[in-house]
């Protein structure tokens, strides 16, 4: 990266120490078709994390419950 010079930042925000920059640069060149493609793979990413740590949680609840 180049520090952010020329990124479309279209948020900008802070927690704790970390900085969080939300860019669309990478989104400007796509099609609506490719850019729905690329928010269902990260939907897709999403449900599964979330999935396996809801999968975590219960079994650890099994396990301290008995």
């Amino acid at each position: 990266m180049n520090g952010g010079a020329g990124m479309g930042i279209v948020k900008d925000y802070k927690i704790g120490n970390t900085s969080i920059k939300i860019a669309d640069d990478y989104c400007l060149s796509k099609t609506d078709e490719e850019v729905e493609e690329i928010l269902h793979r990260i939907a897709v990413s999403a449900y599964r994390h979330f999935n396996a740590k809801a999968e975590n949680y219960a079994d650890e609840t099994m396990i301290n419950a008995g």
